[in-house]
């Protein structure tokens, strides 16, 4: 699963969508050995490709993949928008802007025809209900991938009044396909230099560790993190619900609010004992994303909440910054110490983290057309060619292993530049732990690739997915919809506690007793009544 990454978007933003917004923009599954050009087996009819449609789609960073100097030579890309008889007008987002773009785009009703995103559950009901976004056909049959991931049980929270009004972006079928989602890396070089060979089992035996290498390279950052969300992976280690703010967990009975629970109260002060005691980097609530990530592979940081995989050219930065040391050998991961059950907790959930949206003022012949679009590249013919190339062409399958055929200087991102941005559109990455995925030619980055597919395994083992219920999820009521509202003032309020000054947990009382200002008393009842009726327990 890949990383959840978001943007703050201000209160007062937030109120102006929500007042402006009044309403508003087949392939089949096909075998991986067919050509990028060969027709896939589909019930769609030549006639209804006869006309020639554009789509303007927003995905992240895709305006560079247009104008890359390769550009025009996609094969991968021409052979698509030729299969579909489409021209696709890209229409820029970043890490850095795509949540609050959705939400000035919603309010002035410029929203691309397709656009990948993650809103929270508040927002998309409300646009689901305000016309803002299209819902899907009850008829899902002309579209068979689509039909299949739509029926998944996860998807389930995503109807509105009966519809759809959103295709996830699967990258797994089990819900337990995300345990790497929230992982610890760290210089197991390092470590094991200070003299520990074994994991921490506990935060305590992780503080000492860490600040043990820190002791042997001064001027280091203990900790850094991928972005401020991934703070919340120090909550696995005590309760797990709490690594998304806008979980509930049941206690005594009763359903509440994770950030309500006092089993908060353990990674709150962890979080700040980790901010004073000057491990975690002293820069993390001011950073941008993935510079976390960057100063990790730059040797400047022992550990880091993030980077589930590695790519050559994180491999690349870390050879430059470490020269003469393997990042293979270098390079671990930590599995999470056991929570006060003793279990060892991993991420867990719906295995999609966003959604591919389509705007309420979208014609119907368009969106026929894009979600013919969508259901080919939901395939696993389309998966593959999108992260692994042509077969034959850019790689081959060797004794059952995907193995690469480019060029030392050749890269996928180089050939087909826009097909490096688009693939994402669609699903992300859900390849490796399939087996279908290029082995790199770089050893240090196939040995890098080897070790994340013995760690998810390893983790599938031993270790618990965190607690799911996607029946209590599916849930939707007037308070708890309006609560999640607030879900990113609650990740920026546990930014302040550890900044903070005093008792962590006195701070954090504070602020969870003035979230019943905003709705958390009757979000509860509603819920707990809610719930009663479904027979959730």
């Amino acid at each position: 699963m890949k990383l959840k990454q978001r943007v703050k978007v201000g209160v007062a933003l937030l109120l102006a969508v929500m007042t402006v917004l009044t309403g508003c923009g087949k392939g089949g599954d096909q075998s991986p050995n067919t050509s990028p050009g060969q027709a896939a087996n589909t019930t769609q009819n030549a006639d209804d490709l006869s006309k020639p449609i554009e789509l303007s789609v927003a995905v992240w960073d895709i305006q560079a993949g247009f104008e890359a100097p390769n550009a025009k030579d996609d094969t991968v890309y021409n052979d698509l928008t030729e299969k579909f008889n489409i021209t696709i007008k890209p229409i820029q987002i970043t890490w850095n802007d795509w949540q609050e773009k959705a939400k000035v785009w919603a309010a002035s009703k410029q929203l691309p025809d397709m656009f990948a995103n993650e809103v929270d559950m508040g927002v998309y009901q409300t646009w689901a209900k305000q016309g803002v976004l299209k819902p899907l056909p009850d008829d899902l049959s002309p579209y068979p991938n689509l039909q299949k991931f739509m029926s998944d049980e996860s998807v389930k929270p995503l109807k509105v009044d009966g519809k759809f009004y959103s295709i996830p972006r699967f990258g797994s079928e089990d819900i337990g396909d995300a345990r790497l989602g929230r992982p610890i890396r760290y210089r197991m070089d390092w470590a094991e230099q200070a003299g520990f060979t074994k994991e921490p089992q506990s935060f305590e035996e992780f503080l000492a560790m860490t600040k043990a290498v820190m002791k042997q390279h001064p001027g280091i950052a203990g900790l850094t993190v991928n972005n401020k969300g991934y703070l919340l992976t120090q909550f696995l280690g005590s309760f797990p619900e709490m690594v998304a703010t806008r979980n509930w967990t049941q206690e005594n009975g009763k359903w509440i609010p994770a950030f309500t629970s006092e089993r908060a109260y353990t990674g709150i002060q962890q979080l700040r004992t980790l901010y004073t005691d000057g491990v975690l980097d002293k820069d993390f609530a001011i950073q941008k994303d993935a510079d976390g990530t960057n100063k990790f592979l730059s040797g400047q940081s022992f550990a880091l909440y993030g980077l589930e995989g590695v790519t050559d050219d994180q491999v690349a930065t870390f050879k430059k910054a470490n020269p003469g040391v393997s990042a293979s050998k270098a390079i671990g991961y930590l599995n999470i110490w056991p929570a006060a059950d003793g279990k060892r907790y991993t991420l867990a959930g719906a295995p999609y983290w966003s959604n591919t949206f389509f705007p309420g003022t979208l014609s119907d012949e368009k969106f026929k057309r894009a979600l013919q679009v969508m259901d080919y590249m939901m395939s696993d013919e389309y998966r593959v060619l999108g992260i692994n190339g042509i077969e034959n062409v850019d790689y081959k399958v060797e004794n059952g292993q995907y193995v690469s055929l480019l060029k030392q200087d050749e890269t996928l991102a180089d050939k087909y530049p826009i097909t490096n941005k688009l693939v994402w559109l669609a699903a992300w990455d859900p390849l490796l732990y399939k087996g279908k995925k290029v082995v790199s030619s770089d050893p240090e980055t196939a040995a890098l690739m080897k070790l994340q597919i013995d760690t998810f395994n390893r983790f599938k083992q031993e270790d618990t997915p965190m607690p799911v219920n996607f029946e209590f999820d599916a849930i939707s009521t007037p308070a708890k919809n309006k609560l999640l509202t607030v879900d990113s003032n609650i990740m920026d309020d546990i930014v302040k506690v550890v900044l903070g000054k005093g008792d962590p947990i006195a701070q954090w009382k504070e602020i969870v007793k003035g979230y019943d200002a905003k709705g958390v008393p009757e979000a509860i009842k509603e819920v707990n009544e809610e719930a009663a009726k479904r027979g959730i327990k």
